[in-house]
């Protein structure tokens, strides 16, 4: 008879199903968000996975560089765009209608807006 340890094993399947596999990342999710700052617990409500913000922020960066008028703007349009990029991603994986999130975005395009003005 095969020792214990091979006796549990064997009866086991090979891999687990996606319902045990979503119930074991929620289980680590929860655990994580007990030792996690509370601070990023608030912010991963109001703005979403900071994964999740990643990709969408790269990925809208990715598109503005792309275009051959990046290479015109001035370092202050570049990096209003750049946060207003950050912004939407916010409101796209986070809470859509956190008003600061599109404060933020008024914001940034006023400091970019006062280029235009005449001094």
């Amino acid at each position: 008879m095969p020792p214990t340890f091979l006796r549990t094993h064997m009866n086991r399947r090979p891999f687990p199903t996606s319902d045990e596999l979503e119930a074991m990342e929620a289980q680590v999710q929860d655990e994580l968000t007990k030792v996690r700052d509370p601070l990023l617990n608030t912010r991963q409500t109001t703005h979403g996975s900071f994964e999740q913000n990643a990709l969408i922020s790269q990925s809208i960066k990715r598109i503005m560089r792309a275009s051959g008028g990046w290479e015109l703007l001035t370092d202050v349009e570049r990096e209003s765009m750049d946060m207003i990029a950050l912004k939407f991603s916010r409101i796209l994986s986070g809470r859509s209608l956190e008003l600061q999130h599109w404060e933020d975005v008024v914001g940034y395009a006023k400091l970019a807006e006062e280029l235009c003005k005449p001094l």
